[in-house]
């Protein structure tokens, strides 16, 4: 026996033990020069023990958990004996003919010395209580009532103390609401019996032949009360049904569903045992798990099934107590898990103890509810388990590369940034596999993924795995040994080289591979983990162009270095198409109606993230890439705008043009020659110039602007009033259409002299025959003043942010179908 459940034993023991005594301690002392209260009417001991016998053999059990309480009609003879029985004897009555009656019911165990311990001393101390209060008293006068009225209370009170104790000894945990109410019950039922004893002992005395009348009162009681145990058992399932789905809210993953559903089943119906069984086949992983005393154990799921085969057919099962079949249980209870009308595993309690009655018809349908519920918790379990799975599965192919298993950019970025963290004095490398390209072209790509897995494999076995990442396509990273000092990184990476730096078999063919690295090192190079590796990466990029194995960071040739690398990969990302085109759609102010949309590109570099157009663009147009990203954003955005107006979407679209391209005379061919693939009118198109590119080169821009217009092109000056000698020379471009600057917009509802801006602005390009926009629209003030000055259109995050040309489309679609005034935000 468990060492808790040997303590419990023991303390109930000390607890009779103490009863007992008390009980012994008031027949040998107060009671003993006591004698019977209604000499004339003396019962003798042996005469009154059937009576307890009779009120033991008809009683209302409440079961709680594990243990029960009984409610049953002993006030009865109670008061009899109190008025009729010398007080030794009416004790020596109540304990005998009480034991005759558990006996009956087999209440063994402690059960059986406790409840004996209990009457003899509720027996003992009634008759000291009635005794002390009727002082020579008439028994069946005023006195007499009201002294056993209270002698029962009082003997109740006694009685209902010494239960919670046992019951919090033997179960350790009870629901106090429960044990209240069945107290309280047991006291309205003791009064209503002490009333029928004292009713008989009244007409005894004055009237025996009324004693027929009170027959008639005694089986109406009885019947009451048998229909209170039958009300009290069904409002007990209730309860027991709402612990268990209670019990059962706050678990969520398989582990704790389980644990809650064996400890409710287990404590609900009274058993020693409760196990749950996944059968194989199912959704689920086969399992076959038990709750005893103890924890919970794990049993070999292949040990199916026993005597509850047939729940597994989907029918329950009861065993009842003296089963012939030795082989199983004494009792138990087995109830299908059903999900979907499907069985997928069973529910058993088995082994109700002794002192409780063997299971029932009644707790089979209880069961059953019971597993109905328990079944949906487990599958809504397992269904939660398997989102944990998934998306853990996703976080993990999120921070690792699919080829090598390694750490990718994002996780090594927050591996660098714990490493330090802990570590201020950290060194990264960067290795880049030289002469890959000629790998892949001569032996084909799927030997180039190989060499690829083989170094990612050597890496992380000199470093281990959570030390390396693959950056992307032969580019590595590598965390050098915590506690390397600046002295130490150089000749470190050069040995690691020198390791990898060897022959690779593939196929019968050794490859030879050199490896080219870079090496930045905290803090000198940078303190946090994007510094750090992108001077990595800088480092890397001179190891290459200089023809070195190894080179350190060096910020003095940072600059030239990282403009040269962002070249070449802008011209590469132009060439691949890997440039994205976001949509910022200009909406009327008033209506909300879409209108256009501005075409923003948008450059996600693979080593250092978003690159702004400011840092991009004046790059492309020093190095005679702006051409090249002309075209394709414009191509990108009259692509767009057809697909637009196919959905019946009225829409233009505005491109932004560099001042390098207004002076470039084949831009008007390029941009018919756009809008002839797009199949598209050219008054769809807006082209965006700034005032600053316009004056960089009036006379060769205005050429161009002209011969773009005879297109049929719309023309806008964009961030109009930050630029130069605006009004002088507005008048003489041929332009449709101005864009007021968002730095007026944005601060206009607050400031009064760009509010005063922003409306002259409008008023003068009114004046002029020209539409006017207004961008950085943030908030529904502005684009409310906007709409009451007049202006034509507006944009900013207020409306939208730029976003994809499919989510403009949903935006659109959804727009189409509000009843808004205002534009629909995208999410």
């Amino acid at each position: 026996m468990p060492g808790q459940e040997r303590w419990r034993d023991v303390a109930v023991a000390l607890l009779c033990a103490a009863l007992a005594a008390g009980a012994i301690a008031l027949v040998t002392g107060p009671l003993q020069d006591e004698s019977v209260a209604v000499p004339t009417f003396e019962v003798p001991w042996w005469a009154l023990m059937p009576l307890f016998t009779a009120t033991e053999l008809l009683v209302v059990h409440l079961q709680i958990r594990r243990e029960s309480i009984s409610i049953s009609f002993a006030e009865i003879p109670l008061v009899l004996g109190l008025a009729f029985c010398d007080p030794q004897g009416y004790v020596l009555a109540s304990v005998l003919g009480s034991a005759a009656g558990l006996l009956w019911h087999r209440r063994l165990g402690l059960e059986l010395p406790f409840n004996l311990s209990l009457f003899a001393l509720e027996a003992a101390l009634a008759q000291t209580l009635f005794h002390a209060l009727l002082a020579d008293g008439n028994p069946t006068g005023t006195t007499g009532i009201v002294a056993a009225l209270v002698t029962i209370v009082a003997a109740h009170a006694v009685s209902a103390m010494a239960l919670t104790a046992v019951i919090f000894l033997t179960s350790g945990r009870f629901d106090g609401g429960v044990l209240t109410e069945a107290v309280t019950s047991a006291l309205f039922a003791a009064l209503a019996n002490s009333s029928v004893g004292l009713l008989v002992v009244v007409l005894l005395v004055t009237r025996p032949g009324a004693l027929v009348l009170v027959l008639a009162v005694v089986a109406t009681l009885a019947l009451a009360y048998r229909g209170y145990s039958g009300l009290s058992r069904g409002h007990a399932r209730l309860e027991s049904l709402y612990r268990f789905t209670d019990g059962l809210g706050d678990a969520v993953r398989t582990d704790a569903v389980v644990e809650a559903v064996l400890g409710q089943a287990r404590d609900v119906l009274g058993a020693e045992t409760a196990e749950i069984v996944v059968l194989p086949g199912g959704p689920a992983p086969a399992m076959h798990l038990r709750l005893g005393s103890g924890e919970v154990d794990r049993l070999d799921p292949g040990d199916l099934p026993g005597w509850w085969a047939a729940a597994v057919e989907g029918t329950p099962v009861l065993r009842r107590r003296g089963t012939e079949d030795p082989t199983g249980p004494r009792d138990g209870l087995a109830a299908p898990l059903r999900v979907d009308d499907a069985v997928v595993g069973v529910l058993l309690v088995t082994d109700r103890p002794h002192h409780l009655d063997t299971f029932s018809d009644t707790d089979l349908r209880l069961f059953t509810s019971l597993a109905n519920h328990a079944g949906l918790s487990l599958h809504k379990a397992q269904l939660v388990d398997q989102l944990a799975t998934e998306a853990a599965a996703q976080e993990h192919r999120s921070l690792h590369d699919p080829l090598t298993g390694l750490p990718n950019r994002r996780k090594f970025l927050q591996l660098l940034g714990a490493r330090l963290a802990d570590h201020p004095q950290t060194a990264v490398v960067m290795l880049d596999v030289d002469g890959f390209k000629d790998v892949n072209d001569a032996l084909g790509h799927p030997t180039g993924d190989l060499l690829l897995v083989e170094v990612g494999r050597r890496l992380a076995q000199r470093l281990g795995t959570e030390a390396v990442a693959r950056l992307g396509n032969d580019e590595f990273a590598v965390l050098l040994p915590a506690g390397t000092g600046a002295a130490g990184a150089p000749a470190l990476t050069s040995a690691l080289i020198a390791a990898l730096s060897v022959p690779f078999p593939f196929d019968g063919v050794d490859v030879d591979v050199r490896l080219s690295a870079g090496l930045a090192q905290a803090p000198d190079h940078g303190d946090d983990a994007a510094t750090l590796l992108q001077h990595a990466d800088t480092a890397l990029y001179a190891a290459k162009q200089t023809g070195q194995t190894l080179s350190a960071y060096d910020p003095a040739t940072d600059g030239a270095s990282a403009r040269l690398r962002m070249t070449g990969d802008l011209r590469d990302a132009i060439a691949a198409g890997l440039l994205e085109v976001h949509y910022q759609p200009k909406v009327d102010p008033v209506t909300g109606d879409p209108l256009g949309a501005e075409a923003l590109v948008r450059w996600e570099h693979p080593a250092h993230g978003r690159v702004s157009p400011e840092e991009f663009v004046p790059l492309a147009e020093h190095t005679g890439l702006i051409r090249p990203l002309t075209a394709l954003v414009l191509d990108a955005a009259l692509t767009a705008c057809a697909g637009w107006r196919h959905l019946g979407h009225d829409l233009g679209v505005a491109v932004n043009l560099s001042a390098r391209s207004l002076t470039d005379p084949g831009l008007p061919a390029q941009v018919r020659a756009a809008l002839t693939a797009a199949g598209l009118p050219p008054d769809v198109l807006t082209l965006e110039i700034t005032e600053t590119a316009v004056m960089s080169d009036l006379r060769r821009s205005s050429g161009v602007l002209r011969e773009l217009r005879g297109l049929g092109v719309r023309l806008s000056v964009d961030d109009f009033g930050t630029g130069q000698s605006s009004l002088a020379y507005l008048k003489q471009l041929p332009v449709h259409e101005v864009k007021i600057d968002k730095s007026f917009v944005m601060g206009m509802a607050d400031d009064r002299a760009d509010a005063a801006i922003v409306r002259a602005t409008i008023d003068l390009g009114h004046a002029l025959g020209l539409r006017v926009v207004a961008e950085g629209v943030e908030d529904l003030t502005t684009q409310s003043l906007l709409a009451g000055w007049g202006c034509d259109l507006v944009q900013g995050y207020h409306v939208s942010r730029p976003v994809p040309a499919p989510a403009l489309s949903q935006w659109l679609a959804a727009r189409s179908t509000s009843l808004a005034s205002h534009a629909v935000p995208i999410a």
